[in-house]
């Protein structure tokens, strides 16, 4: 058994890995097991260790009964791709206890979607080759439709891919095969998402939008205004807590994400954000003044004092509880409606705020910290050359430079 703390960017711990054997199978391989626990509150060091082996160690009896229970030690040399997912895959992996349920939502469709290819999914695990992967993207790319009947896009072909190689990756960390076919396959042989263009709200037209914000209640007013000023996505403000403002530092730190969950009572879960960390972003004077004001007003309407837990875009009738995440969706839709605005999302809100950041002269880097990108190259792919002034002023830039040294 092993026991590994999983700490945020200040490295404070945030959760516990747990990991153990629970035997091995027909083929005399060891069988692993893994789940990830948060970290117990309110406790002192010594019980909250005490804690959480308490809990390591119930988990993995739990685990050890449950395999002797199964059939999984049978001889796996022939399972099928099909049988592999279904029993394997999708149990030890998707369902661990470390996926949200927007990924748990998303591997159960692309993973149907893959076994629907009956020549990859009915062969055996251990015997398909590049060629056979090959050719299930040939397949993606000429002949699978939508539920409509349109062509895929690109995008769906390559998470088709890629959640096919995750499937191999995990075969081959517990020894069910040897090599990974997908590995085979030549860059020029691999999907390729097509890059399109993001929409986003131009300099002046986001002068625009917020003026109209003005003539809006305070709630959408200052949600509108925090996607559009701190870059962040729908849930993630969903998720803000009025602990999360730092009224000194100006900032506001951002640990929560709320996303649709049809499978929970709420029909809606909070979990991390998106790259799994907590991030802190700071806020300009006036977006801590509309705040602050929404507090007020929260205060007012429920006649007593808001607890820090308290969301700030809470229910109408329970501050403890916010919003649904398609609220904002269908209220901005209307908004732009109303004002003859152009056709923009809360994502695209967050789009246009790190638009507007390059346009005042921030860097990639700045912008990746203030998204929330785990990796920079999505916000290069997404945002290097983004407009055609930032460009201009680049190659202004270059040219003033070179003048200058010719003059001296």
């Amino acid at each position: 058994m092993t026991i590994e703390p999983r700490t945020d960017k200040a490295g404070k711990v945030i959760s516990y890995r747990l990991r153990c054997c629970v035997g091995r199978d027909g083929q005399n391989r060891q069988v692993w097991r893994s789940c990830t626990i948060p970290r117990p509150e309110g406790l002192t060091p010594k019980k909250e260790e005490a804690e959480v082996r308490r809990q390591a160690d119930a988990w993995e009896q739990a685990q050890k009964a449950e395999y002797e229970r199964t059939s999984e030690k049978r001889d796996t040399s022939k399972i099928t791709l099909a049988a592999f997912v279904r029993e394997i895959w999708w149990e030890q992996h998707v369902m661990d206890g470390s996926h949200k349920p927007t990924s748990i939502s998303f591997y159960k469709n692309i993973s149907d979607s893959i076994l629907t290819y009956k020549p990859l999914a009915d062969k055996q695990l251990q015997k398909i080759t590049a060629a056979d992967v090959k050719k299930y993207i040939v397949y993606l790319q000429t002949k699978a439709t939508t539920k409509d009947g349109e062509p895929l896009s690109s995008t769906t072909v390559c998470r088709c891919y890629q959640t096919l190689r995750n499937i191999m990756n995990f075969a081959i960390r517990f020894g069910y095969i040897k090599d990974d076919p997908c590995r085979m396959l030549s860059v020029k042989d691999k999907p390729h998402r097509e890059n399109k263009a993001i929409d986003y709200l131009e300099p002046k037209e986001a002068q625009r939008f917020i003026k109209c914000l003005e003539e809006e209640p305070l709630f959408w007013r200052t949600f509108e205004t925090v996607l559009i000023t701190c870059g962040l996505r729908r849930g993630e403000a969903i998720g803000l807590q009025w602990r999360d403002i730092d009224p000194e530092k100006l900032t506001i730190t951002v640990q929560r994400n709320v996303t649709i969950d049809t499978g929970s009572p709420e029909k809606y879960s909070v979990g991390t954000p998106k790259s799994g960390e907590a991030r802190t972003v700071p806020l300009s004077p006036h977006v801590y003044t509309l705040l602050q004001s929404l507090k007020a007003e929260q205060q007012a309407r429920f006649m007593a004092r808001i607890p820090p837990t308290a969301y700030i875009f809470s229910r109408i009738e329970n501050p403890m509880r916010p919003i649904y995440p398609t609220e904002p969706t269908r209220w901005t839709q209307k908004f732009i409606k109303r004002h003859n605005l152009p056709n923009v999302s809360p994502h695209d809100l967050r789009h246009t705020a790190a638009t507007l950041a390059i346009e005042s002269g921030a860097s990639l880097k700045a912008v990746q910290i203030l998204l929330g990108h785990q990796d920079s190259t999505t916000t290069m792919d997404f945002y290097a050359g983004i407009t055609e002034q930032a460009q201009r002023r680049t190659v202004e830039g270059i040219e003033s430079l070179l003048a200058s040294s010719d003059n001296k």
